[in-house]
């Protein structure tokens, strides 16, 4: 781990513990549960140095953030995640207080939203998220609900349960949980807008090469390949392509999991500052996983080249599907018919 992540990771266990004190002593007084006051995880603030994974379980997925010395990383894509969303989930964790004792009775857990996400796939389920450190050590276990802004000032407060337990509280402070799990990612790799962008060509998948062009700064992409007769270009479609990159975008990420085809659909971006971005498609082009190349062709834009790579090297990335699903497009769906 380097100094860098070791001082943030301080300055959170130091803030966490002056904020947790503050609050308590200036909070308006409540009806008190048995616990009230009391911070939540005590220890976790003096520990933040030792967090290694936080794991988060919802309806629709479990997902687990890793920390190590190169930064911060999604353990399955092994893809970069931001590193603020693991320090302010661990700071905020360790600022709560219990506020009082609410039900333990599972039936009601939904009216909290802290159904178990095992059972109830609909947004009344909770969110588990446990903290570990580097010898698997679980620093913290707990399942996250609704806000409720009665308690807890500015900070507002939250339902949340605990482990296995059956017991649920209201407890002072919030933690967020980014949602969906791509919120943890930096999903847009860059913009090329319409004063930017040159070109784009569709070619390979056994579908006809496709070319659109912007003919001049400033200027909408335009259908560069002739329409079929009696049909003229699109221009809410080639708007659609320049979409496409305007910003280059993804829902998910993963490991590469097969071998790239050499007649794979893809498309080719090109901008005026020399910047040359390839979409290649990874199985059926529909399911919409792609691989992405990005190269320079000048000194400027390699060196910006150089900066993308490490984002999207070894890796494959869905895109959009309302982006990825314009790879399968015939020239005939670029186009529509001349009206007499």
């Amino acid at each position: 781990m380097n100094s860098k992540q070791v001082s943030l990771l301080g300055v959170i266990a130091a803030a966490a513990v002056a904020l947790t004190t503050y609050t308590y002593n200036t909070a308006p007084q409540r009806f008190a549960g048995d616990r009230r006051g009391v911070a939540v995880f005590p220890d976790l603030a003096g520990k933040a140095n030792d967090i290694a994974t936080i794991s988060i379980r919802d309806k629709d997925k479990t997902f687990t953030v890793e920390r190590n010395e190169r930064g911060f990383f999604d353990r399955d894509s092994r893809y970069p995640v931001k590193p603020e969303l693991f320090r302010d989930l661990v700071g905020n964790a360790a600022t709560l207080s219990f506020e009082e004792s609410k039900t333990a009775d599972e039936k009601r857990y939904a009216d909290l939203g802290l159904a178990d996400p095992e059972k109830d796939k609909s947004e009344k389920s909770g969110r588990e998220v446990i903290i570990k450190d580097g010898k698997n050590n679980v620093l913290a276990s707990f399942w996250v609900g609704n806000r409720e802004n009665t308690v807890g000032g500015a900070r507002a407060g939250q339902y949340m349960r605990f482990g296995a337990d059956k017991q649920t509280w209201l407890v002072r402070g919030t933690t967020n949980v980014p949602a969906p799990h791509t919120a943890w990612f930096e999903i847009n790799f860059f913009n090329m807008n319409k004063d930017a962008l040159e070109s784009v060509d569709f070619s390979g998948g056994g579908l006809p090469e496709i070319k659109f062009a912007s003919a001049k700064k400033g200027e909408d992409l335009k259908l560069a390949t002739p329409a079929p007769e009696g049909r003229k270009e699109d221009t809410n479609k080639s708007l659609r392509v320049a979409f496409m990159v305007d910003p280059l975008s993804f829902d998910e990420v993963r490991q590469p999991k097969e071998e790239l085809k050499a007649d794979g659909r893809k498309f080719v971006a090109k901008d005026r500052d020399g910047l040359v971005v390839t979409v290649t498609s990874v199985g059926k082009f529909e399911d919409g996983w792609m691989r992405i190349a990005v190269e320079g062709t000048n000194d400027e834009s390699k060196k910006r080249a150089a900066d993308l790579k490490p984002k999207m090297e070894g890796f494959e990335f869905k895109l959009i599907q309302r982006y990825s699903e314009v790879m399968g497009w015939k020239l005939e769906e670029f186009t529509e018919e001349v009206k007499s």
